[in-house]
């Protein structure tokens, strides 16, 4: 089954009910878009908010122009927003807390939780080129800084944050 990211005006969204009907017939690109990518069907309460948050950052990330940020910015390319996207969504399902997410100057998309005294970072640098950051203030998880690209580390360490 082939995916395709799709840019959907969420403007509408606190006015719906049904997560479904928010989406259909409203695609226009403006700031408050989001990727289509991540499953709607398996969210409820407020991580449904959360992570309609978080995808509305990514639709807006996606929409960046060189220099974004002032200077220099690179925009992240679609690969890797697309990238981000279904490795973000595989968390979604899981159950796992939304990120925050940002672009980085260099072009990377960053995912990351900072909570409960566990700090957790995901840098999309390209597609498969993932940097996983992981701290933890009780020095329970094992701290971790570098290459993570099946998420197995960071993986383990969203699951000891959902488990605080």
């Amino acid at each position: 089954m082939s995916q395709t990211a799709e840019i959907f005006d969420m403007s509408a969204l606190p006015k719906a009910t049904n997560p479904i009907q928010r989406v259909v017939g409203a695609r226009t690109e403006h700031a408050g878009a989001t990727l289509s990518i991540l499953p709607f069907e398996s969210r409820r309460g407020p991580d449904l908010v959360d992570w309609i948050k978080a995808t509305q950052k990514l639709g807006q990330i996606a929409r960046l122009q060189r220099g974004w940020n002032g200077t220099k910015g690179a925009p992240p390319d679609s690969h890797t927003i697309f990238f981000a996207a279904q490795e973000l969504a595989g968390l979604e399902k899981l159950g796992v807390p939304a990120p925050t997410i940002n672009p980085s100057a260099d072009g990377a998309v960053y995912a990351d939780w900072h909570m409960m005294g566990l700090d957790i970072e995901i840098i999309f640098e390209a597609p498969y080129k993932v940097t996983v950051l992981i701290e933890d203030a009780r020095q329970i998880v094992p701290s971790f800084a570098g290459e993570d690209v099946d998420l197995k580390i960071a993986l383990e360490a969203l699951r000891a944050l959902c488990a605080r």
